[in-house]
């Protein structure tokens, strides 16, 4: 949805829904460097948004926590191991290294995508687990995180012109993605037996990349969310408050 205009048109701290403070930074579309421009913009956004922005619906992307009936599974206990993802919560989205966005305008449909590079994202979530693993039966409740090091996060939303005494942009699609150098799932506890479960821990670890890229399809559930997150905010805020044409 990859994934954020909601950040960077988030400068507007102290601005009404319809105008921004004369210190936003507005991109002229007409000029060669105009996605340059974009990237600074959506940069500084993301950091603006460690605190929530309450009066445009924004929440911090420091400590986002998906709507609790966001749950993920997969498997079953018949033949093999059920498990079921839940609480989640991501922590570290507005302290980004870097931001490269771009918007491509079209007749229709305008496309923005944004890839934002970090030293570390946590990914934390409940994980109940019931089933059979390596012969050994398994019945557990407990606490993940995944801890993703240098990773890029992709965010591409699909945007929309429409007319409402102004004209404003609605999303009508988003998608999302990750990619990562390192990916240390850690459970904090798998099973009673300590020692088990720091070497469970270990021995995962050493798979963490290619553990990640298994389960990676599962990030697709994130990219509803993050759409309805730019959706809030664009229906408030006017195309021509956003940029110099």
């Amino acid at each position: 949805m990859n994934n954020f205009l909601v950040c960077f048109v988030t400068l507007a701290t102290f601005c009404n829904c319809v105008q921004f403070p004369s210190s936003f930074k507005k991109c002229d579309k007409r000029r060669s460097d105009f996605n340059q421009c974009l990237s600074d913009v959506v940069y500084e956004g993301f950091k603006v948004l460690d605190k929530p922005l309450k009066s445009h619906g924004l929440p911090s992307l420091h400590d986002i926590e998906y709507p609790p009936d966001v749950i993920i599974e997969i498997g079953n206990s018949t033949y093999g191991l059920e498990q079921k993802f839940s609480k989640l919560r991501i922590i570290g989205l507005s302290k980004p290294e870097s931001v490269t966005a771009r918007l491509e305008f079209g007749p229709v449909v305008s496309t923005l995508t944004i890839e934002a590079s970090y030293i570390e994202i946590i990914w934390q979530m409940k994980y109940d687990a019931q089933g059979t693993t390596v012969l050994l039966p398994l019945k557990v409740q407990t606490s993940l995180d995944l801890i993703l090091r240098n990773p890029t996060l992709t965010f591409t939303i699909e945007l929309e012109e429409y007319e409402k005494g102004a004209t404003y942009f609605k999303v009508i699609h988003s998608d999302f993605d990750m990619h990562t150098d390192d990916f240390t799932p850690r459970f904090e506890q798998l099973f009673s037996d300590k020692l088990l479960n720091d070497e469970f821990n270990s021995a995962l670890n050493e798979k963490g990349v290619q553990v990640f890229n298994i389960h990676k399809h599962l990030q697709v559930n994130m990219a509803p969310y993050f759409g309805s997150i730019f959706n809030s905010f664009f229906e408030k805020v006017p195309v021509a408050e956003l940029f110099v044409d």
